[in-house]
C-alpha cells in the first residue's frame, strides 16, 4: 500500500534534486538555467501548498521529510552565496543607467556611463 504522503515526499525529492540543479548551474556561471530552474521550483512548491498536509507523519516520514528540508535549504544558501556578487554587479549596473537617465532628464544631455 502506498503512503498517503508519498505525494509530498515526491514533491520534496523534486524540490532537493531541482535545487541541487540551480546550484550546480550557478557553480559554473550559468544563470540563465539558475533562472530556469527557479521558475520550475516556484511552480512545485505552488502544487506542494496545495497538497492535503493534514494527515499526520509518522517518525520515518519526517526524518525524511526533514532530511529533504536540509538538503533544499543548504542548496539554497549556497546558490545565494554564489549569486550576491553577480546580483550585487547587476545592482551597480542599474544604479548607473538611471543616474545616466536622471542626467538625460535633468541637462537635456547624455552623461558618459
Amino acid at each position: 500500500m502506498t503512503s498517503p504522503h508519498a505525494p509530498i515526499l515526491s514533491h520534496y525529492r523534486s524540490i532537493a534534486a531541482i535545487t541541487a540543479g540551480m546550484l550546480e548551474a550557478a557553480r559554473s556561471g550559468d544563470w540563465t538555467t539558475v533562472l530556469s530552474l527557479g521558475q520550475q521550483y516556484i511552480d512545485i512548491v505552488e502544487e506542494l501548498r496545495d497538497m492535503d498536509a493534514s494527515i499526520p507523519m509518522d517518525a520515518a516520514t519526517r526524518a525524511l521529510k526533514h532530511d529533504l528540508l536540509v538538503r533544499i535549504l543548504e542548496n539554497d544558501a549556497r546558490t545565494r552565496d554564489l549569486a550576491s556578487p553577480q546580483m550585487a554587479r547587476l545592482s551597480s549596473l542599474l544604479g548607473r543607467i538611471k543616474q545616466h537617465h536622471d542626467h538625460t532628464s535633468t541637462f537635456g544631455f547624455k552623461a558618459p556611463i
